[in-house]
């Protein structure tokens, strides 16, 4: 036991210089490579990419920039079709429209309600009898009117709702496509065409020796077979086909031409509905105050237009409010109009292009991949050994395949706090280790010239 004591120590000994040695080899191999500028490494290209997309569904109908075009910020990219938010945008200023006229009519009501009170606190005269039953003729006038106005609103609502069924089933129809048992008709016709020209070329080969067959009747019969072949052939393959998209982009065009229809005239009957109630109330305001007139100024009929002149004032504020919200509809669809032309958020350049005009695009589908090439980066992995030769802010130079001899300077903006696991994409020979840290460089690329996913070669300098 005293004898293998001793060799126990010299073997740990042993294994401590060992293990000092080729730290300070390290040691000596990092500060050698970084003064004799041999640290090196290759990446790929890469630059920050901004995926432009759609807020909402709708039907492209521009696209100015192409891919490769270099953009600005706030310049238009995607433009879509407006043209049913600005129809919209016209119904809803005329809504607009409406509720002022309505809100004008409350002013006068108020006023005439105002001046009614005074005049039953005043008392009445004959005159003013007369002209108030004129008054209450001439409302009741606007009353029926308005009822027929109304009549005629509800009615044209029916006929647009009729005519919106009527372009959906359409629109429907053609999107299905011919049905099966139609399919099979032009097929069993083409079939019997196609016999008739067997049969009508069958009987021709029988005169076909004659010095004038042009003018047969079995040559009349073989050519009036074979169009009516041909016809019977177009049909079935057109039955095949199914609708074209000029058919369907109609049948849709359609649909919403009658769903607006439907809209306006669903808010013909709201301002008629809104006229009926102002005309019987001014009705119902005239016959009171005729009441009034004739039965005197008695305590109650002062309470009773004192409301109605509350009433006025309640309605007034009431169409303030209609007013407001109708021009609130008109800033909401211009918001959504301004939507609808897509501007890019930065300055950059196309990389792709993925719609064009005519496609019809979801809520988050892609339209266009802009990238920054004026600050691209590239990533270089460096073994453990290597490590320790570079640091934040140190330059670098960088060579492309596609630019021999040009040299891009760089600068170390990142270097990893721990390691990984080689990428399958580093081929240096020094790279070919089992960890590696990643150094992310950034790149001076103001002519854009280098591009995402183009290799390049680092050399660190000294």
């Amino acid at each position: 036991m005293k004898e293998r004591r001793p060799i126990v120590q010299r073997v740990i000994v042993i294994a401590a210089l060992i293990i000092v040695a080729v730290l300070g080899y390290r040691l000596w191999n990092n500060r050698t490579l970084a003064a004799a500028g041999g640290l090196h490494g290759s990446g790929t290209i890469e630059a920050s990419e901004i995926t432009v997309s759609s807020e909402t569904a709708g039907r492209v109908k521009s696209v100015p920039a192409s891919e490769g075009d270099a953009v600005q910020a706030g310049q238009t990219l995607v433009q879509f079709d407006d043209t049913l938010l600005k129809a919209q945008r016209k119904q809803a200023e005329a809504q607009v429209q409406a509720a002022q006229g309505a809100a004008a009519a409350a002013e006068a009501a108020l006023s005439a309600a105002q001046a009614q009170l005074d005049q039953v606190k005043a008392g009445p005269r004959d005159q003013e009898v007369a002209a108030q039953k004129e008054a209450v003729a001439a409302a009741q006038g606007r009353v029926s009117a308005a009822e027929g106005q109304l009549a005629q609103a509800r009615a044209a609502q029916q006929a647009a709702s009729a005519q919106r069924g009527q372009a959906v089933a359409r629109f429907t129809q053609v999107k299905q496509g011919a049905r099966p048992e139609v399919i099979e008709g032009a097929a069993a016709q083409y079939q019997q065409a196609v016999a008739a020209v067997r049969q009508a070329q069958a009987e021709y080969d029988k005169v076909s020796w004659k010095p004038d067959l042009a003018g047969t009747p079995q040559s009349l019969a073989l050519e009036r077979a074979t169009l009516a072949a041909e016809a019977a052939k177009s049909s079935y393959e057109a039955l095949l086909a199914g609708a074209t998209t000029p058919e369907l982009d109609q049948a849709s065009a359609s649909v919403q031409q009658a769903v607006a229809g439907v809209i306006q005239a669903s808010a013909a009957i709201s301002q008629t509905e809104a006229a009926l109630v102002t005309a019987r109330a001014g009705l119902s305001g005239e016959e009171a105050r005729l009441e009034l007139l004739l039965a005197g100024a008695r305590p109650e009929q002062v309470r009773a237009t004192e409301a109605q002149v509350a009433a006025a004032k309640a309605q007034v504020q009431a169409t303030a409010g209609q007013v407001a919200l109708a021009q609130a509809t008109v800033d909401l669809l211009n918001e959504q109009i301004d939507r609808l032309t897509v501007k890019a958020p930065g300055d950059g350049v196309i990389l792709t292009r993925a719609v064009e005009p005519g496609e019809s695009t979801l809520p988050g589908g892609t339209l266009v991949v802009l990238a920054d090439l004026q600050h691209p980066w590239v990533t270089v992995y460096l073994p453990e050994d290597q490590y320790g030769a570079v640091k934040i802010g140190d330059q670098v130079k960088i060579t492309a395949d596609s630019f021999p001899g040009q040299v891009f300077p760089g600068t170390v903006q990142r270097v990893a706090d721990k390691a990984e696991f080689t990428p399958r994409n580093v081929q240096t020979p020094a790279g070919r280790r089992s960890t590696v840290f990643a150094v992310k460089l950034a790149i001076d690329n103001p002519e854009g010239l280098l591009k995402p996913g183009m290799p390049a070669d680092v050399v660190f300098a000294p």
